[in-house]
């Protein structure tokens, strides 16, 4: 089976688990097969790009990223389990990480979402939610409401759901916020920076993405941990709202911004590709236990960064 798919299929199990807490699943994904929308020499050449192709050239860009980021892990692994076979997931440097940044069950809408005609994208929504109603409220501008049904507490409640999809035609850029009961629960943002640079960003995964000739050419990707004063990982979820976590709401940012986030506690690994280098620094999981051996949250233990080889 082709690598990407295996890792797509890890993102949709990944997804159908939270619509198991939560009531919302992903519509099914259509590989992308084109390039990213060629650069603009001038504005008299700008063509506005629709919600579907954006979201097309996300999913290009994505999965090169899924593919040479899961391939070196898989081959970091494998030599530990070929050097330790009786001992390597006890070392360290043995990464029990599935690689699937930026899971959200949202932005897949807009590949079916029209500027004139919204009951595609409307009947689409609504084999998630029975009773959404979808409106174009701008042009490149969505907005949906529905009942959300959430069953994280064991008994299903129903909550005010509502989500919105922007997409910036001249820059092929889109964005996606979801709230339940008004309260921030997805975000997921793609802005194409032009010179094959790609800027991804959700609460929880930050990363600057050169994509060129149909491969990933540079990274720098850090993921934060959910809950850094209880050490807990509750689905990975960030209780803060969109002001307090949006670092680039107009799409700007320095090589210096990322490498900053290096200091926050909160931050689980980051990954960096340069030159064909791969380095992974973070932390690794431990169990905190209390006085009766009963699991009560997780300690973060800072390891030494790992080179992923090809």
């Amino acid at each position: 089976m082709p690598r990407r798919l295996i890792v797509l299929l890890l993102c949709a199990a990944m997804v159908l688990a939270l619509a198991g807490c939560g009531g919302s699943k992903q519509p099914a994904q259509t590989e992308a097969t084109a390039g990213p929308a060629e650069e603009v020499s001038s504005p008299d050449e700008v063509r506005s790009v629709t919600y579907a192709e954006a979201y097309m050239n996300y999913l290009t860009v994505y999965g090169a990223l899924l593919d040479e980021t899961s391939r070196r892990l898989e081959t970091h692994n494998a030599i530990l389990k070929n050097r330790y076979p009786d001992s390597y997931y006890m070392n360290s440097n043995y990464l029990m990480l599935v690689y699937a940044p930026f899971n959200t069950a949202y932005p897949a809408l807009g590949s079916v979402m029209g500027e004139d005609n919204v009951s595609a994208a409307q009947a689409a929504l609504r084999t998630t939610f029975p009773d959404a109603v979808l409106n174009r409220t701008a042009p490149g501008c969505w907005e949906a409401t529905y009942t959300y049904v959430d069953k994280t507490s064991g008994q299903a409640v129903d909550r005010a759901g509502r989500c919105q999809w922007e997409c910036d035609g001249s820059r092929g850029s889109f964005r996606v916020r979801a709230w339940v009961d008004d309260e921030l629960v997805e975000f997921t943002e793609f802005i194409p920076q032009g010179i094959d640079r790609y800027l991804f960003y959700t609460r929880t995964d930050l990363a600057l993405v050169e994509y060129a000739n149909g491969a990933l050419t540079g990274l720098w990707h850090t993921h934060r941990i959910s809950d850094p004063p209880l050490g807990t990982f509750p689905g990975d979820m960030r209780l803060n709202t969109l002001e307090a976590y949006d670092p680039y709401p107009d799409g700007s940012y320095t090589y210096m911004d990322f490498t900053a986030a290096d200091d926050h506690a909160d931050v689980q690994y980051t990954l960096v590709l340069e030159n064909d280098n791969m380095v992974y620094t973070g932390k690794i999981a431990q169990d905190r236990l209390d006085p009766q051996g009963n699991k009560i949250g997780v300690n973060w233990i800072g390891i030494d960064p790992i080179t992923l080889l090809k």
